[in-house]
């Protein structure tokens, strides 16, 4: 664009500064396209700029479809700080504090939720997200599921229950030897069972995740025109062994490639696939980390159980 960064960061903070005026009534696009045009701004400059956020948003929502909230809020801010009426771009930002906030279990998370549904449905009081958002926020707050009050709570009951363990212990103490040894060992398989337990949940997130890319890769199918790319495409996803991950990684990316270099794939598809990979190499992290303590903790310990080392799918 022939304006420099420095006249858009201008425009973003009079756009800021003008609709901070009016609380009621907020500036149209129309007024918006006035004070730029104002700035100096050409009707072309303007165009690219409503195309830039259109882009941003699309962006947003491709961020959003893989749960890669922080960056979706990035780009849905980026969209609506240039359009602040462009559609659905507080709608996302709603949805992605949503999102995190159910994770965090974070009360400013569901206020800014709350904000960004109300501000969407000020451009169309009918959206659909906006108005489930805003309910579902409601519900939580209403029920107080993250209120300080509840936290103090549980701290109070998990201090209790500790104090309880305290007394049980020295109470205890006095057990034989015989007694001790026992208990020891009911702890350590105890301990072994919650390991390979998160070993078989992080394996199954990590399949998870490869399953999920797979299917967004299988989604170009039918936009491939070459026979040959596209069968070995859904060929190296439909036969995807598990039990080789290695091997079936190598075919499909393969695969992946030839298809990038025989055609133009778009950004959203590009930053779904890419949400895909971060989406494997952290579940893969994971579930690697989870063998590994299970494996070190078999080989330090002496569980009575029939427990044998696990090797990691690669």
């Amino acid at each position: 664009m022939s304006f420099s960064e420095e006249k858009f960061r201008d425009h973003i903070k009079q756009v800021v500064k003008a609709t901070s005026y009016d609380a009621d009534r907020a500036l149209t696009l129309d007024e918006l396209k006035e004070l730029a045009e104002g700035m100096g701004v050409s009707e072309r400059e303007w165009n690219e700029l409503m195309i830039k956020a259109e882009q941003a948003l699309n962006l947003a929502i491709g961020h959003l479809k893989v749960e890669n909230y922080t960056d979706a809020i990035e780009t849905a801010e980026e969209a609506t700080s240039i359009n602040p009426y462009i559609k659905d771009g507080n709608a996302v930002l709603a949805q992605c504090y949503y999102k995190l906030a159910l994770v965090d279990k974070n009360d400013e998370l569901l206020t800014k939720a709350a904000h960004y549904a109300r501000m969407e449905l000020k451009n169309d009081p009918l959206d659909s997200t906006a108005l489930n958002v805003l309910s579902a926020v409601e519900a939580i707050q209403k029920e107080g599921k993250f209120s300080k009050k509840t936290i103090r709570t549980v701290a109070y009951v998990i201090g209790a229950l500790l104090l309880i363990f305290i007394v049980l212990y020295m109470c205890t103490s006095t057990v034989s030897k015989q007694e001790i040894q026992t208990i020891s060992s009911g702890t350590a398989d105890q301990q072994m069972l919650r390991l390979k337990r998160n070993v078989s949940a992080t394996e199954a997130a990590y399949i998870s995740a490869i399953e999920r890319r797979n299917d967004i890769a299988l989604e170009l199918i039918g936009q491939i025109d070459d026979r040959s790319t596209r069968n070995e495409l859904k060929a190296s996803i439909t036969d995807y062994n598990f039990d080789e991950i290695r091997s079936s990684e190598q075919r499909f990316r393969l695969a992946l490639s030839d298809v990038i270099s025989e055609m133009e794939i778009s950004e959203e598809m590009k930053v779904r696939l890419q949400g895909g990979e971060n989406r494997i190499n952290s579940e893969r992290s994971r579930y690697q980390a989870a063998v590994s303590s299970y494996n070190s903790t078999l080989e330090s310990g002496d569980p009575e159980g029939d427990f044998e080392p696990i090797e990691a799918k690669k």
